[in-house]
């Protein structure tokens, strides 16, 4: 098959972009021709790089939704983008065209031009809060405006939790084309971890017997990292050798860096930029630490899971993944109590061990690939 991957393109470094990733990748495995579509935005330039070692590239000038003023409001009286869209697809000459939006309200052009092509289609959503529950400017709009275009569209709408299922179901009313596909990542090789651990950890001078704590993210408010930095305050009180390290850049960075210097946490807490591959950085941490305010299903715990990495994760996270449980993950708390467990060596071994488990029953992007590949067919045989 020839698979159309169309990307809203709010950037190359989210995790809801970096899917289409081990998505294509995992469909050129299995035989078929993934291409992406996405904005000709430099932004998208490091995610279309990625995707042309397997797989064909497409970039039009499209603006992404948070590029416009009005937001969603803009995108739905944009029959430009539309058009523009729509003549680029039908050029390609999908089997099926896939659409992945980043959350309810972006993309509604493109959902538009997905009713007026006429190839089989679906469309993927990872973040199904209303911009009335994110607490968006001219929220009730954008909301009215979202709900009518996923109304109107007749195509299958994914989610990644069954959270974020029942979110869509109580947006737009229950419905049997919602459907869940857990988001899935690549199954590291654990022989290869000891080594690369100790190299990485010689790179960044820490010690064997320092505990590692590690994040991944932008630096962006919805993954809080200024709360991390409280939890690394709250850690090094119990534990002094601590170490911590965040994976990422984003707009927060000059807050972080003040808070860094006012808390005095420059000799424990390093950030290093956005990184491609963060495979040796989960070797050699000793705990993933997640404290996000929402999410879909990121790809940065998934990513932990599959290093068999312990997860700490914030709780009002942690309600929203079912599939953990106290064998798997760590429960943070402001306390901090919780991270008396750095001191077990043997407990958190088996929480990432329990992790890995997880990760190769349920969220590995063969399977993921696989339940996609089901669905492009059950779209098709609805078109004809």
């Amino acid at each position: 098959m020839r698979i159309l991957l169309a990307s809203s393109s709010s950037g190359s470094r989210g995790g809801g972009e970096l899917y289409l990733l081990y998505l294509g990748r995992a469909l050129a495995n299995r035989g078929h021709t993934p291409i992406l579509w996405a904005s000709s935005h430099p932004r998208m330039d490091e995610l279309a790089k990625g995707f042309a070692e397997f797989g064909q590239v497409e970039r039009c000038d499209y603006p992404n939704t948070y590029d416009r003023r009005l937001r969603s409001l803009g995108a739905c009286i944009d029959a430009t983008a539309t058009g523009r869209a729509l003549q680029s697809w039908k050029r390609i000459g999908a089997d099926v065209i896939h659409l992945n939006k980043q959350n309810l309200e972006d993309g509604l052009d493109l959902l538009r031009a997905l009713k007026s092509i006429g190839t089989p289609s679906l469309c993927t959503i990872h973040l199904t809060q209303s911009a009335r529950y994110l607490k968006a400017v001219l929220a009730g709009a954008r909301d009215v405006v979202s709900r009518i275009a996923l109304h109107s569209y007749a195509g299958l709408l994914v989610t990644v939790l069954e959270n974020r299922r029942s979110d869509l179901a109580a947006f737009i009313g229950d419905s049997p084309r919602i459907r869940v596909v857990p988001n899935g990542v690549p199954l590291f090789d654990l022989s290869q971890r000891e080594s690369a651990r100790s190299a990485k950890r010689r790179e960044l001078g820490i010690g064997d017997d320092q505990p590692l704590i590690i994040a991944v993210g932008r630096l962006v408010p919805q993954k809080r990292p200024l709360t991390f930095l409280d939890q690394a305050a709250r850690i090094l009180a119990i534990e002094p050798d601590a170490r911590f390290v965040w994976v990422g850049d984003g707009n927060l960075e000059n807050d972080w860096n003040r808070k860094i210097h006012e808390m005095g946490l420059a000799h424990a807490v390093h950030r290093i930029g956005w990184q491609m591959d963060v495979t040796p950085f989960l070797f050699a941490a000793d705990l993933f630490l997640h404290v996000a305010e929402f999410e879909g299903l990121p790809l940065a715990i998934l990513e932990a899971m599959s290093a068999a990495l312990p997860c700490a994760i914030s709780k009002n996270l942690l309600h929203e993944m079912p599939f953990f449980d106290e064998q798997s993950a760590i429960a943070v708390d402001d306390d901090a109590a919780w991270s008396r467990m750095l001191g077990d060596n043997g407990r958190l071994k088996a929480i990432g061990r329990r992790a890995r488990e997880l990760a190769e029953q349920h969220f590995s992007f063969g399977a993921m690939a696989a339940t996609y590949e089901g669905l492009y067919h059950e779209a098709i045989a609805a078109s004809r």
